[in-house]
């Protein structure tokens, strides 16, 4: 099934299918999802609506290429069925947070248990089929080509899910905004994004500026107010380790019976005594 589709709601589709299909109406079913077998392929109201290219055989009469009309369509749920499912899902942050980007939480069902169904198929009685290819065995082989072509848009479309089970993407979008958190999270989504605007370089470009008239060049160079020639002396700190002190005479980092701050005090005259020599 994984080479049909790629996420785990299109593999529980199809393995639905197969719990009621044998292996060798599957394996040709596989051929019927393709372009070159779909002629037509339209979703309405959660019913995919298809007309498929079939084959010609002179053994049972066919000389001319058939197509076959194809209806798949899952089983909906009511709206009463469908009321506290959405309630109890906008009470909870991580299935908004991916809903509103089209993805289905894996633990999703685990909310559908709660009222007594669920959301992606399990047996045939989830399904609702026809196709008026002479076929009497339920499903063809076009019906189920029309399935594994619906599980690879899944895989795309995964809302899609909700419209094949009766409720609209666009319904379900808007119930999750209703509710104070979904809203919350779905402002959290809308970003500004600023516009781009073209620069003639990558780096930054010196500006020009006139020199004003009463400065002179020389002036320029030195300031407008020099220097001053000589710097005042500098003075001995008059409490040595001011900023060890701050910390106390046990911080949390000191395990020693005696004090830090003296251990520091006398590191630091001894450091300020060989500093002086080297001047």
């Amino acid at each position: 099934m994984s080479s049909k589709t790629k996420t785990w709601w299109g593999e529980r589709l199809l393995d639905a299918l197969e719990d009621f299909t044998d292996s060798g109406r599957l394996a040709r079913g596989r051929a019927y999802a393709s372009d070159r077998r779909v002629k037509q392929w339209l979703i309405k109201k959660g019913v995919v609506l298809a007309k498929i290219r079939g084959n010609t055989n002179p053994y049972f009469g066919v000389y001319k290429e058939p197509t076959y009309k194809t209806e798949v369509q899952m089983a909906h749920l009511t709206q009463a069925q469908w009321k506290p499912i959405i309630a109890r899902l906008t009470q909870r942050a991580s299935f908004i947070a991916k809903l509103l980007v089209d993805e289905i939480p894996e633990n999703i069902e685990e909310v559908f248990a709660e009222f007594k169904t669920h959301l992606l198929p399990k047996s045939y009685k989830d399904f609702k089929v026809s196709c008026d290819c002479p076929d009497y065995v339920v499903p063809c082989k076009h019906i189920a080509g029309i399935c594994y072509r619906l599980a690879s848009i899944l895989d795309n479309k995964p809302l899609l899910l909700f419209e094949m089970r009766g409720l609209a993407p666009e319904k379900l979008h808007q119930e999750l905004i209703k509710s104070p958190l979904g809203k919350i999270l779905a402002d959290a989504q809308v970003t500004n994004v600023s516009e781009f605007t073209a620069v003639e370089s990558f780096y930054t470009q010196p500006e020009l500026i006139a020199m004003p008239e009463k400065i002179q060049l020389k002036q320029f160079w030195h300031g407008v107010v020099p220097l001053p020639k000589e710097l005042p002396p500098h003075q001995e700190a008059t409490i040595p380790a001011v900023l060890i002190k701050k910390g106390g005479d046990y911080p949390a980092f000191w395990h020693k019976q005696g004090s830090f701050i003296a251990v520091m005090e006398d590191y630091y005259l001894r450091m300020r005594k060989n500093n002086q020599k080297q001047i």
